[in-house]
């Protein structure tokens, strides 16, 4: 069964832990509910809005993903004052802040800062709660409601006396009602889209809506259900006590694992409708339900329930008389072997080591019908799998050091346990001698491991593989016995090495935190040596891998910069020095501290890793010019351009020894876009033929000649960049045209030979569209002069390539070319063109009718291209003749119907008073019906309806309703009908309404001058738009 996704503002992110508040600690409670808010904040599916159109919001998300939830705070302080930002999304500022102060409280390990931020997080939704209506008002009172939850369970405490029992039970009780009301509001809205039978095709938005809507109804069921589980878990007999609330419960639960095991949470839910039945002493049932969610399919958003619903199996069935331990063994024990590393710290995942440890114990005491030495393996996996728990925080550790003692060990910890093939060493040597043992051991297995996961032997592998996990355990035992044995008078080298191969084995192990610890102490004990170099390496690698989860971590990051200090100070000239400080570059880097990160690399000695991070810099600055130019500020953008052009030629002028690195040939050829994108032919000439890491020298060596997704597009991007090199170089006075032409064309002739494959003529297409682009950016960027140069010379060059082809994808690639080059032509604010432009149309038209001659499968953009062009040239019917049969076969294509209502637009411009309003009508209303009498062409009303609920589209819709504006009120100056020219100001005046901001500055100030322009046409003063209120 395939599972089917549902659409939420959130993307789900996990589980929610199995709570037990009835027994459990505060802080076994605490961290359940926050499994719950996981779940309950983050159901599958992020929706379209969220995934595809947003910045805002898509940058929201990114920073809570990372952790920087004070960044979050300030920048959703500030968001308001940032051009372009959803109106919506202005308005739902409390719900979002809300969202961060609840993400911050679940990535707390205070209790103290937990409570602060939820009280952040409640005081948001009361604001926004309080603001009125909105979109989101039932994500918010699903989060009022998973607030409550938290609320009876911080309650609760560790020993809840029976009025604390009482004060929770109604914080749960209200947490129930205030999710059944969301789940009935959103029921009965989901029945009337029902009735309206809603078209996924002929209506995105409403599809959209419906799928969100359906997410929350069922994420609403499995709350309430939750809620009214743990409202009954505040008696002390819950079977007995708290039928009315188990009874609710599994009325959801049943409901959700019946009607809608299709969803995650459906099937979820089998595992907690077990947990109610088995409250219930309804065994055989929940036997049944754990049963059945284990059966689901193996997908990562079930691997959570599915441990805690083993955990309820080997309950039940270890209480059946005689006990079935052997069916739980054989049925668990690989759910165990499968743990991934990711979630051997989840609660659920350490219980069920706990549970399954007692099916082996109850085994071990089976001695009427096991032999004896199966007594004595149960008990010794029994035991393992119980130190295993016992070094993972939870309320979990209790019952496995409850087990151990009753084993006759005294603590749960491997520096204490007694392994069954380990003794105490005598002394330190004689615990590092036979820690080596292990250790050669081990890697011995290791190897056995990697061949019978080639043979694809898997239980041989299994086998192997606990033995390699055994035998490190042991080691570390013996070892960390034999350091507690260090004297005064202990051989300081022995003790050095001890440490330093300890922490190699946590390291392995990924027991990262403690061999930070380790190796960080090795390096501060014997500063200077290299001994204590490798400490510190094993320190470093281990910060950088909890860095990797937990990126935001303030204590980490200064734990890495106090190493990197020390190193630096007590190995200045060490060839491992630049690495410490290389992590405190890229962790600046990430946070987008350029200052920062080139201050730390000045200070570094010359390195290779100094030449590295000089590139990342640079390629980092430039990626921030393109965001500062998406953003439309030019100033900062040619900042960034400059420093970056900076860092990547000193990165890579300081390369030292033979040739670059792949990484080093990418980085000079972004250098070398950014010389060519200033003019600097010259300097981008010898970048790209830098016999060292020169692109067009090394690619070759580097990626050798078999091409892969990968490197055809590296390929793709390296000819794009030396085609626009020789077309820049024909602009030089004296140029050679033909022989710079001849070589351009062995460019193409390359390009067309790194593509292979059956869809290799598909893919080229997308490359050379792509190179079109290219072109088009870096004419936009010229300055006039150099402009008119550049569109000569590549009009030369076309026009030779053109005359001697009749490849499809070439021609095709020469027709869009051609366009950007005449669409660069065009002056600002002129809709046909005229002079070089109009030739370099007249080109485009005849290569696009030439690729149609020969061919009577071209692609539909050739006929949406045809069209544009057409349609910039004045021919205004022939652009709609050829729209017409597109958009018959493609009707959802958005750029041919707003270039077909442009076309109507711009032709009723030129057409005499009498014939003008029909075809501003039809710009505004859409023509051509089909045989069933619907438009083929929308017109500009109806493509601004379809984008207006899709976030992605959010440039269309304001484009689409500023000329529905334009239209209407020219159609009406057109026909001398002044009701329409009123209207058209309302067509102004609502969307400002709803949406202020208009799209930003620059849509704005368009709405803004048409405004004027219709008051004055009426008579009236031309105040435009209201200024918008801070």
């Amino acid at each position: 069964m395939l599972f089917r996704s549902l659409t939420t503002r959130s993307t789900f992110r996990g589980l929610r832990s199995r709570f037990d508040v009835s027994t459990a600690s505060a802080r076994r409670t605490e961290l359940s509910l926050f499994g719950l808010m996981l779940f309950g904040f983050c159901l599958a599916g992020a929706s379209s809005s969220a995934a595809e159109g947003e910045p805002a919001e898509s940058f929201l998300a990114s920073l809570r993903a990372v952790g920087y939830f004070d960044t979050a705070i300030v920048y959703l302080d500030r968001v308001e004052q940032y051009p372009g930002v959803d109106g919506d999304f202005k308005k739902a500022i409390p719900l979002e802040k809300a969202q961060t102060y609840v993400d911050a409280a679940r990535s707390s390990r205070s209790a103290t800062a937990r409570e602060g931020y939820l009280k952040d997080a409640t005081d948001q939704l009361d604001v926004f709660l309080k603001a009125g209506t909105h979109p989101r008002q039932s994500e918010a009172r699903m989060m009022l409601g998973t607030l409550q939850m938290f609320r009876g369970a911080q309650t609760l405490g560790s020993e809840p006396d029976d009025a604390k029992r009482k004060e929770a039970r109604e914080t749960y009780l209200a947490a129930a009602k205030t999710f059944s009301d969301i789940v009935e509001k959103l029921r009965n809205e989901l029945k009337e889209m029902q009735g309206a039978k809603i078209d996924a095709k002929s209506n995105p938005g409403g599809a959209a809506l419906r799928d969100q809507l359906r997410g929350e109804f069922l994420q609403g069921m499995t709350l309430a259900g939750e809620a009214w589980l743990q409202a009954a878990k505040t008696y002390n007999d819950p079977g007995k006590q708290a039928k009315k609330e188990l009874s609710e419960a599994l009325k959801l639960f049943t409901d959700l694992s019946e009607k809608y095991d299709d969803f995650p949470p459906g099937a979820i839910a089998l595992m907690s409708r077990g947990l109610v039945q088995e409250l219930l002493s309804e065994n055989d049932k929940a036997l049944d339900s754990f049963i059945r969610m284990l059966e689901t399919q193996d997908v990562d958003d079930l691997r959570d329930a599915k441990f805690q619903a083993a955990s309820g199996l080997i309950r039940l069935s270890l209480a059946d008389k005689p006990p079935k331990f052997q069916m739980v063994i054989d049925r668990v024990q690989p759910m165990i072997d499968s743990v991934r590393p990711n979630e051997r710290r989840l609660s659920s995942a350490a219980q069920l080591h706990v549970d399954l440890a007692e099916a082996y114990l109850a085994k071990s005491r089976d001695k009427k019908n096991q032999k004896p030495a199966d007594l004595k393996r149960a008990e010794s996996d029994g035991r393992q799998l119980l130190i295993k728990a016992s070094k993972i925080d939870g309320d979990h550790v209790a019952e496995a050091t409850r087990l151990l003692a009753s084993m006759g060990i005294e603590a749960a910890s491997e520096e204490t346990a007694e392994l069954p093939t380990a003794e105490d060493p005598v002394s330190l040597d004689d615990a590092y001698a036979k820690t080596i043992e292990l250790y050669q051991a081990g890697e011995n297995y290791s190897q056995m491991l990697a061949t019978a996961t080639k043979e694809k032997d898997n239980a041989r592998a299994a086998e192997l593989e606990k033995q390699v996990s055994q035998t490190r355990q042991v080691a570390m035992q013996i070892l960390s016995r034999g350091l507690s044995l260090i004297r005064s008078k202990s051989d300081v080298e022995m003790a050095g090495n001890a440490r330093q191969l300890l922490a190699f084995l946590l390291y392995q192990d990924e027991r990262f935190h403690d061999a930070s610890v380790v190796g960080s102490f090795l390096a501060k004990s014997t500063p200077g040596t290299d001994m204590g170099m490798k400490g510190g390496l094993i320190a470093r690698n281990a910060l950088q891998n909890l860095l990797v989860v937990d990126t935001s971590n303030a204590h980490l990051i200064a734990e890495v910069k106090d190493l990197a200090d020390f190193v630096q100070s007590n190995w200045p000239t060490h060839a491992e020095t630049p690495v410490f400080q290389r992590l405190v570059v890229e962790l600046a880097l990430q946070d987008d501290q350029w200052d920062q990160a080139r201050g730390l690399i000045e200070a570094m000695g010359k390195s290779t890793t100094r030449s590295l991070l000089q590139r990342k810099l640079g390629l980092f600055l430039y990626q921030a010019s393109i965001t500062a130019r998406a953003g439309d500020d030019e100033t900062q953008a040619a900042k960034y351009l400059a420093e970056a052009k900076q860092e990547l030629k000193a990165g890579l002028d300081s390369i030292e020894g033979g040739l670059a690195d792949e990484e080093a040939m990418k980085a000079a050829l972004i250098l070398a876009k950014i010389q060519l994108r200033n003019d600097e032919v010259t300097a981008a000439d010898k970048t790209l033929n830098n016999d060292k890491y020169g692109p067009l020298k090394v690619a070759e060596r580097l990626l050798g000649k078999e091409t892969n997704k990968s490197n055809e597009a590296f390929a793709s991007d390296l000819y794009s960049t030396e085609l626009n090199l020789l077309v820049q170089k024909m602009t030089a006075p004296n140029s050679d045209t033909d022989k710079l032409v001849g070589q351009a064309s062995d460019v193409m002739e390359k390009l067309r030979a790194s593509v292979t494959g059956p869809d290799a003529s598909a893919r080229l297409s997308g490359i050379y569209l792509r190179m079109a682009r290219d072109i088009r950016e870096q004419l936009d960027g010229s300055e006039p002069g150099q402009k008119a140069k550049l569109i000569g010379a590549f009009r030369v060059f076309l026009e030779r390539i053109s005359a001697t082809t009749e490849d499809q994808a070439t021609l095709q690639w020469i027709g869009q070319t051609v366009m950007a080059l005449a669409e660069s032509s065009i002056e600002p604010g002129q809709t046909k063109a005229t002079g070089q432009a109009a030739e370099l149309l007249a080109t485009a038209t005849e290569t696009f009718e030439r690729l149609k001659k020969n061919s009577d499968d071209v692609p539909l953009t050739v006929d949406f291209q045809l069209g544009r062009a057409q349609r910039l040239s004045g021919n205004y019917k022939g652009a709609l003749d050829t729209l017409d049969p597109v958009l018959r076969k493609k009707p959802n294509m958005l750029n041919a119907q707003m270039e077909a209502a442009n076309a109507y637009e711009q032709w009723a411009a030129t057409l005499p008073p009498t014939y003008a309003g029909s075809a501003y009508k039809a710009a505004l209303n859409g023509a051509r019906p089909d045989e069933s009498k619907k438009n083929v062409i929308w017109g500009w009303g109806k493509i601004s309806q379809l984008t207006s609920s899709n976030e992605s589209f959010r440039d269309m819709f304001f484009d689409a309703r500023y000329h529905v504006a334009l239209c209407r009120y020219l159609w009406g100056k057109s026909t001398s009908e002044k009701t329409l020219i009123e209207k058209s100001v309302l067509d102004i005046t609502k969307v400002a309404a709803l949406y202020p901001e208009l799209g930003g500055d620059q849509q704005r100030r368009k709405f803004d001058s048409l405004l004027k322009l219709i008051q004055k046409e009426l008579g009236q003063k031309p105040e435009g738009l209201p200024p918008i209120e801070k």
